[in-house]
């Protein structure tokens, strides 16, 4: 069951690394029609993103199998951590976290779901509340900030940060949220320190959730 995991944790990170990059590369609809061949070409830089992805899945499908977690919580793990990270480098490039990509984890969550109600059908209910207070809670808590830092915080971060809470749940997106300030204020502070930016710059917040999401996830919280 790992190899499993791990192999097919591996694809869908690059897969969906793939429609990430092909989403910011065609611009138009008519260029996405088009460019129907763009997933099934190879070079040097596809190969080491493909390698990237399955040695990267193989040992997070290791580590969370020897923290326990099923198949299902793995994958959704994994599925969460593929999309993060072309979700923080185009937030930390242009600031902008595209609602398409954060649709495309919230596909993958539904369909994790439907696979928990089938095989865990008498568990419904507490899969639903988990989704739901996680995502809604987490999100509520983010729109706040939004509101009282006058959107410095960015409504893109807020839906993020809802999408992360129906991944991981209320209690981990707060440990999420919690070392995602801490980062980001010690990495505001250098800078600033550096010179490099003023107080009255403003931080893509996207790179720091991702940071803080891995870590999480690998210390097991």
């Amino acid at each position: 069951m790992y190899v499993c995991v791990a192999v097919f944790s591996g694809l869908l990170g690059y897969v969906l690394n793939l429609l990430c990059e092909y989403d910011s590369r065609c611009d138009t609809e008519t260029e996405r029609r088009t460019r129907g061949s763009y997933f099934f070409k190879m070079n040097k830089g596809r190969g080491i993103l493909l390698a990237g992805c399955l040695l990267s899945g193989a040992g997070l499908a290791w580590l969370f199998a020897w923290y326990g977690y099923g198949p299902l919580k793995a994958v959704r793990y994994l599925l969460l951590l593929s999309v993060l990270y072309p979700i923080a480098k185009k937030d930390a490039e242009e600031k902008i976290i595209p609602n398409r990509w954060l649709f495309y984890l919230l596909s993958g969550r539904a369909v994790l779901f439907l696979a928990e109600v089938f095989f865990f059908p008498a568990l419904i209910f507490e899969n639903l509340k988990f989704i739901l207070l996680g995502g809604g809670v987490s999100g509520a808590i983010f729109f706040l900030a939004y509101v009282l830092s006058r959107h410095a915080v960015g409504m893109g971060d807020v839906k993020l940060v809802a999408v992360i809470g129906m991944c991981l749940g209320f209690g981990s997106t707060y440990l999420v949220m919690l070392l995602s300030l801490i980062l980001s204020a010690l990495y505001g502070g250098i800078q600033v320190i550096r010179k490099k930016k003023s107080m009255k710059d403003e931080i893509a917040f996207g790179p720091f959730l991702a940071v803080g999401t891995l870590i999480v996830l690998l210390i097991g919280a």
